[in-house]
């Protein structure tokens, strides 16, 4: 299955489509202070903690609809591949992705693997989704119907979507009915629409949405990779509340209930880096 997806999107994208992004070498780095500061405010104990909820609430990672399951994460070797790049520009995004994705804890397969997440550089995200939908439908066998419309008529810069596995968890006090693992993610990006941002703050995004399980209208107010496309200047990398997410996403037990599970996220976010066991 995975070998057929991986020669259908290459069939799709025949023509290199990087062109409209930008490739300058280097940014800045982004830095917080260790203390709690979001966005440059200073914020009581009670205000980030608020607003961590806020983030993980936005981001989808861990909804009402599945409080008895758990956050869905990775639980096999991720094996990253861009397509519709030139190879040299294809070889760095997946240089990129394999860095967050190992800075997280995530397992990552060695070089020469059986694609499981797809970074596609494509001139028009909505065509090539309808085009997906048309020669692979299966694709879309577990989304709603108005989730799939979404995807396809809500112009944006990125979109994606996931393939996720159910297995029964226990259903105990602290563990789940079902353990929610990701299998395969699919990131479309519209070079047209995402014109102006650079190659890896791109991947960046993309990075984070393929290891979390994020909702595909996820739109955080607060200082998020996330942010890229929303018109703010300087946001071209992962946060660090970012970071802190994905690290604790990896780290904390997935066979417990995401209400357990989100409050792990939430201490992660607003906990001081001098706190933070290394």
């Amino acid at each position: 299955m995975v070998h057929r997806l991986h020669l259908l999107f290459a069939a799709l994208l025949l023509v290199p489509a990087s062109a409209a992004l930008g490739q300058s070498a280097e940014e800045p780095a982004l830095r917080s202070p260790d203390d709690i500061i979001v966005e440059g405010e200073r914020l009581t104990e009670k205000e980030a903690r608020q607003r961590a909820h806020d983030f993980i609430r936005t981001l989808g990672v861990a909804p009402g609809i599945y409080a008895d399951d758990s956050v869905a994460r990775w639980t096999g070797e991720l094996c990253p591949r861009a397509l519709g790049l030139s190879e040299d520009h294809a070889a760095l995004v997946e240089g990129w992705f394999r860095a967050i994705a190992q800075d997280a804890a995530a397992d990552v397969a060695k070089d020469k693997c059986s694609a499981n997440v797809f970074l596609l550089f494509v001139d028009d995200g909505s065509r090539f989704i309808n085009l997906i939908r048309t020669r692979s439908p299966g694709q879309f066998a577990a989304m709603s119907g108005p989730d799939i419309r979404d995807l396809v008529e809500r112009e944006r810069p990125i979109r994606w979507w996931y393939s996720v596995r159910l297995e029964t968890g226990g259903a105990s006090l602290i563990k789940p009915a079902s353990i929610r693992s990701i299998e395969r993610a699919t990131i479309v990006i519209d070079v047209n629409r995402a014109e102006g941002a650079t190659l890896r703050a791109v991947t960046a995004y993309a990075a984070f949405v393929a290891l979390a399980g994020v909702r595909g209208t996820a739109a955080p107010k607060g200082d998020s990779i996330l942010a890229l496309f929303d018109g703010r200047p300087g946001q071209a990398e992962l946060s660090r509340w970012d970071r802190r997410f994905l690290t604790e996403l990896y780290a904390m037990p997935h066979e417990r209930r995401t209400r357990y599970q989100r409050g792990r996220l939430v201490k992660a976010l607003v906990t001081p880096e001098e706190d933070t066991p290394r």
